[in-house]
């Protein structure tokens, strides 16, 4: 018996070894396996809109799952279970009408797990916005979805560089004009819309740094640039400018003197070498740009619509630089020829800036104001006069005002009875209650580089910091109700965990010391408090 016993029981062994291998190959029967179903998941997260201090929202979202699907929303950030809000267990809620910004996510369940929602920040319209500042292929870079997550929602939108020869092309000839195209660009607009914040944009008619050579990072088409357009308007080609602020590359033949403190002139025809600065009142830049400027308010004011199977977004604000990047200071205007700031302002800046107003935008226009000169150099009305002229054709125009020179100096000037940097501080005073059609002016500051926490570089921190009241307090106490922050900033304050994926972050501080005052700078500015 025992020997049978032991024969019974060895085949027993032999036959699950075989089962198991079987399974092991992919044979055998499927009533041996346990499969693992998936729980659900999330296929539309949920958006906090921007609305009006007492108003409501309304939050929805999508999921799929392989059962009956039940929901539990609260309040507060992804993941906290703390304050789960009674009755709200379906794919939408309402929110209370609510008078601060407040966080909302939704946890959504099923026989086979759970899956939490992203956060999803009501924020609270108040006098002032705050706006990340992108450029460049910022949908591929590594922070581009944790900013997605955890700096937009707290925010109220993005500037958008936007480059001209991104969206006009030049012809085969090289003599012309190609034609726009919009789509690709709109595209790269669509998360921000999906995410319900504000989209604006940096128009750059030349590339700020040096190189604007179109073939090679630069913002010109390379047809306002050849003799066959500028022989199409009766007039010669377009000069090109170097000086020790905007040097070009090497091969461009005054680049050796830039490195003692010179520059020059040449004509875009004789040269292959195109990395310098256009002289933008020229009539091939003057002319071609009226015509892109022209596109552009033409084809945002399309919003809502679908073009080339692209949603057209609402656009916030634009700003159209009238020199490079989204600037009207005409780097090297020492060398262009017959400048002086009194024909610049009245031939360019005033007829440029009347053309915007003459297309009937149908979003707000800032109007860049930049001083000419050193401040330590040169009497305070001489050194006000350019960014004072700008600002009252701006208003002039029913449109906006700024700079994008914010610093701690301006602080010790304003301290001083000295001008803010393009004398934004009394330009913003002047005109603070001035309005259109019952809104209020734009009043836009933009920091002069990314900040520093520490207060040690010319920036400034944003937040207070020791005896230094903090860039932004400062802004707002002046009428400011427009900023315009480097991604860095932003990331430091919403994001601190993923601070250093940031451009330009700072290798030496620690994130987690910094964050809340750069975040609780940045929402008492946003907050309706006056």
């Amino acid at each position: 018996m025992s020997t049978v016993k032991s024969a019974r029981i060895l085949g027993s062994i032999a036959a699950l070894s075989m089962v198991l291998a079987l399974v092991a190959c992919g044979g055998g029967s499927s009533s041996h396996t346990n499969l693992q179903v998936p729980g659900p998941a999330i296929t539309t997260q949920p958006v906090g809109p921007e609305i009006a201090s007492g108003q409501t929202a309304a939050l929805t979202v999508v999921a799929s799952g392989s059962g009956t699907l039940s929901y539990q929303w609260y309040q507060g950030p992804s993941g906290t279970t703390t304050n789960a809000i009674s009755g709200a267990t379906s794919s939408s809620y309402t929110t209370p009408k609510l008078t601060a910004t407040t966080s909302y996510w939704v946890q959504v369940t099923d026989a086979n797990g759970s899956a939490a929602s992203n956060t999803a920040v009501v924020l609270i319209a108040g006098p002032r916005q705050v706006q990340a500042l992108l450029s460049g292929n910022f949908a591929g870079a590594t922070y581009f979805n944790t900013f997605l997550s955890n700096v937009l929602p707290n925010i109220s939108g993005v500037s958008v560089a936007l480059q001209w020869n991104q969206i006009e092309s030049t012809n085969a000839q090289g003599t012309g004009s190609g034609g726009y195209d919009f789509s690709s660009f709109d595209t790269s607009l669509q998360p921000f819309v999906q995410a319900g914040r504000k989209v604006n944009l940096i128009v750059w008619p030349a590339t700020e740094g040096g190189n604007n050579d179109p073939n090679n990072g630069g913002s010109t088409p390379a047809y306002v640039l050849s003799t066959g357009y500028a022989t199409s308007l009766n007039t010669t080609a377009q000069d090109m400018t170097v000086c020790p602020n905007y040097t070009g590359d090497s091969g461009n033949p005054y680049y050796a003197d830039t490195q003692s403190g010179s520059g020059g002139i040449w004509n875009a025809s004789t040269n292959q070498d195109l990395s310098g600065l256009p002289v933008s009142y020229e009539l091939p830049f003057m002319t071609a740009y009226k015509n892109f400027i022209q596109a552009v308010i033409t084809h945002y004011n399309l919003a809502g619509t679908t073009v080339n199977g692209v949603l057209v977004p609402q656009i916030g604000y634009i700003r159209f630089g009238f020199s490079q990047g989204g600037e009207n200071s005409p780097e090297c205007n020492q060398f262009w020829p017959n400048f002086s700031q009194t024909t610049y302002v009245t031939n360019y800046v005033g007829p440029m800036t009347q053309w915007v107003a003459q297309q009937i935008p149908t979003m707000t226009i800032l109007e860049d104001m930049h001083a000419l000169g050193n401040l330590s150099s040169e009497s305070a009305s001489v050194y006000v006069a350019y960014p004072d002229q700008e600002a009252q054709i701006a208003v002039a125009n029913d449109l906006g005002i700024g700079t994008n020179g914010l610093q701690q100096s301006d602080i010790t000037q304003f301290a001083a009875n000295q001008p803010c940097d393009s004398d934004w501080c009394n330009m913003f005073a002047l005109y603070s209650n001035t309005t259109y059609a019952s809104a209020p002016i734009t009043l836009s500051l933009q920091t002069l580089q990314w900040s520093d926490p520490t207060n040690v570089a010319q920036t400034g921190s944003l937040a207070a910091v020791g005896s230094f009241p903090g860039l932004i307090p400062f802004a707002k106490a002046h009428a400011a109700n427009n900023l315009e922050l480097y991604l860095a900033d932003v990331g430091l304050a919403f994001d601190s965990a993923n601070y250093q994926s940031y451009p330009h972050a700072s290798a030496t501080i620690n994130a987690t010391s910094y964050s809340s005052p750069y975040a609780a700078a940045i929402q008492d500015f946003l907050s309706t408090n006056p």
